[in-house]
This record gives C-alpha cells, sequence and structure tokens, in this order.
C-alpha cells in the first residue's frame, strides 16, 4: 500500500483578502470622551456582574471614580492591564416562560464586572463606525444595519 502524498497548496493572503484603508481609528488611544459616552448611555437597571455592579452605581460615582476607570483604560492601551482579575462573568440561566421545565425553556446570559463592560462597549462601538467597510457586501448576520431577510430579496 502506498502513501500518497496531498498537493501542497499555497495561497497569496495579499491577493485574497483586500487591504481596507482607514481602520486606524481601532488602535488610536481611548479618549476620555467615548469612555464618559459610554458611561452615560450605559443602562441602569441591567443585572451587575461578579463585582456587584450596575449602571446606575456607576454613573452616580463617576466623580469620584472616573479617573481609576481612565487608568484602567490607559493600562488596557498600552497592555499593562492583567485581564485576569476583571476577565470572570457568571453565566445564569432565565426562565423563558412560567413553569420551565426544559433546558429550551431557558435563556443563558452572561454577568460580566461593569469594568469589562465598558471596555468592550468602547471596542464594539469603534468597530461599529467600521465594520460595514471590513465586511463583505454578502454578510448578514451580526450586521447592526443589515437582516437575513434583505438577502430574500
Amino acid at each position: 500500500m502506498g502513501t500518497t502524498s496531498s498537493p501542497t497548496m499555497l495561497f497569496d493572503l495579499t491577493a485574497l483578502i483586500q487591504q481596507v484603508q482607514g481602520l486606524d481609528s481601532l488602535v488610536m488611544p481611548i479618549l476620555h470622551e467615548e469612555i464618559d459616552t459610554i458611561v452615560k448611555h450605559m443602562p441602569n437597571d441591567k443585572a451587575p456582574g461578579p463585582d456587584g455592579f450596575n449602571g446606575l452605581f456607576l454613573k452616580k460615582c463617576w466623580p469620584s471614580i472616573r479617573g481609576d476607570f481612565y487608568k484602567l483604560f490607559a493600562n488596557f492601551f498600552s497592555g499593562q492591564l492583567n485581564l485576569e482579575c476583571i476577565n470572570t462573568l457568571y453565566i445564569t440561566l432565565v426562565p423563558k416562560k412560567d413553569n420551565s421545565e426544559t433546558v429550551n425553556d431557558f435563556r443563558p446570559i452572561s454577568l460580566m464586572n461593569i469594568s469589562l463592560k465598558v471596555i468592550t462597549k468602547v471596542l464594539a462601538d469603534r468597530l461599529q463606525s467600521v465594520i460595514l467597510q471590513t465586511v463583505h457586501q454578502n454578510q448578514y448576520g451580526f450586521i447592526r444595519s443589515r437582516t437575513i431577510q434583505d438577502c430574500l430579496a
């Protein structure tokens, strides 16, 4: 029995993937105004994460704690932040209906620390400003302005 060797396929990624201009905003230092805007628009009544803080707490205490958040973001941007200390979350099941009995009757949600919520929201907002340039026009899932029904027309 002989062995068959599969031909080696080499791809020129530069020919397959087009470079997108204007993505510099994704790696710019995070401005205090960006953080302030995220905190200002954060929902008050979402469930708190492992740290026990929600949006209302963050807004009420913002004048006292914003300096710490600015330092947190500066350390995050420079790569000096140890994410292990804030990157914890609780996964819990929320019933979809009364008298839930089976797994399908529940919806899992993740409850994360407030500081991680702010970091991910800043990054997500930055990505939203350029995502239409980076994702193919035929991509419909997970794009805010597109729905799967659009491809049926």
